[in-house]
């Protein structure tokens, strides 16, 4: 009885085995063009940098030039991955172990959403960083600052990290110790530079980061000067440098002396803007292409009652338009400027106490008790909003205003930065060298 258990077990370990070469010998008989084809229908970024990486065959057809042009074709140069969602302190606690989480745009296979994961940053990982921006398959981290009470204790300028998490590449920039004293109104990763060929989309060996500082010891007649700091990394892979950009008194309007006063209220097409307190519809801008600052007037309708908490400016829409949205008695309005004539038009509005009622953990009498709801974070897709009287997040789509409360953003009462995969070829070559 005991032999033929023992004959048993031999049997099946020749058939585990002969299954095995079987299987082996299928792999390698198969043509480069059929392995191709197979491998043009990998659906995951990271499972096909994975593929590259398994062994010098698959890692040959995948960094082929043909295969990474028909790759592009088939799945577009750059796809959205997801979004690295934070908390603002002004509406919610802090994410515990970095400030900051990455939801997927669709189901990643499994063991995929490690390659999105930013415990490779140095300096104690991810707890120590901040995420302020990012472009396409690149981030931009500050150093974090100390908090009292959930609430950052300064806005002085610190280190920064540009990273790209799908190769765990990164590089430090430090803060220059004469500017480390500096109040700071944001920092930004900005697009490739068309005339020198600077940007973004060499990795974390070629990019351009924009340091936004406001000077408060300088001021004449408490007047504060914005000033601008460019950051080039070389194109070998080097430190790079520091270099001041502008500096500059606005003479349309006296910004405030202090930087409280002014609050970043969004980014479009180009330009950079800051609503600036008691200025009468005056807000700070910075042309992103010739570092300029300028003060733009919005009309009283839209302005006013200015509050920063209601207030964004949005772009980068499907038409190029500039757009503001406002709430304004408890009613999201979305202001357009028509295109050529500078003219302000209202496009859309919706009343929020109605269209939020029925909704899942809507309770009778918000929106009424402590003044207008808060635009929590705003994009060309959607507006992210809160009512004063509890944490009861929602979005409202701007395509058709209606309210959203069961997507994944409506969890996460901040900013959310569109991550972009797909950088190659140099982060193939990374990945899979050796």
């Amino acid at each position: 009885m005991a032999r033929g258990r023992r004959r048993r077990r031999r049997q099946r370990r020749k058939r585990a085995s002969t299954k095995q070469l079987t299987a082996a010998a299928t792999v390698q008989d198969v043509p480069d063009h059929v392995l191709e084809m197979i491998l043009l229908r990998v659906d995951s970024s990271a499972c096909l940098v994975r593929a590259a990486a398994s062994c010098r065959r698959w890692r040959r057809v995948v960094a082929d030039a043909a295969f990474l042009h028909s790759f592009r074709t088939l799945h577009g140069a750059h796809r959205v991955a997801g979004a690295y969602h934070t908390v603002d302190p002004a509406y919610g606690r802090p994410l515990p172990g970095g400030n900051f989480v990455f939801v997927p745009s669709t189901p990643l296979a499994a063991g995929d959403s490690c390659c999105f994961a930013l415990d490779f940053l140095p300096y104690g990982g991810r707890d120590s960083w901040e995420l302020l921006d990012c472009r396409r398959d690149l981030l931009l981290l500050s150093k974090k600052r100390p908090r009292f009470g959930g609430v950052a204790t300064s806005r002085r300028f610190t280190d920064l990290v540009v990273c790209e998490p799908l190769t765990r590449r990164y590089q430090v920039i430090r803060c220059p110790a004469n500017l480390k004293f500096f109040m700071c109104l944001g920092v930004f990763l900005l697009d490739d530079d068309a005339a020198t060929g600077v940007g973004h989309a060499g990795g974390v060996s070629n990019f351009r980061v924009i340091a936004v500082l406001f000077d408060h010891h300088r001021w004449l007649d408490y007047r504060g000067m914005p000033m601008s700091m460019m950051f080039s990394s070389s194109g070998s892979g080097g430190d790079g440098t520091w270099q001041m950009v502008q500096w500059e008194t606005i003479d349309d309007v006296d910004l405030p002396h202090w930087i409280e006063h002014i609050t970043f209220v969004g980014r479009a097409n180009g330009r950079i803007y800051w609503g600036l307190e008691n200025e009468d519809g005056a807000t700070l801008v910075l042309d992103e292409s010739t570092t300029e600052f300028s003060i733009t007037m919005f009309p009283e309708n839209i302005w006013a009652p200015y509050d920063k908490y209601t207030f964004r400016v949005i772009g980068d829409g499907d038409d190029g338009a500039l757009r503001v949205v406002r709430v304004i008695n408890n009613d999201l309005k979305v202001f357009t400027q028509l295109a050529g004539a500078g003219e302000w038009v209202l496009e859309k509005t919706v009343s929020l106490p109605e269209a939020t009622r029925g909704q899942p953990g809507h309770e009778e009498g918000l929106f009424f008790q402590h003044g207008e709801a808060m635009i929590v974070a705003a994009s060309a897709a959607y507006v992210l909003v809160m009512p004063r009287e509890k944490a009861w997040m929602f979005s409202v789509e701007l395509d058709t205003m209606e309210v959203e409360r069961e997507h994944d953003r409506n969890w996460y009462p901040g900013p959310a930065y569109q991550y972009e995969s797909l950088p190659w070829p140099p982060a193939l070559q990374v990945c899979t060298d050796g």
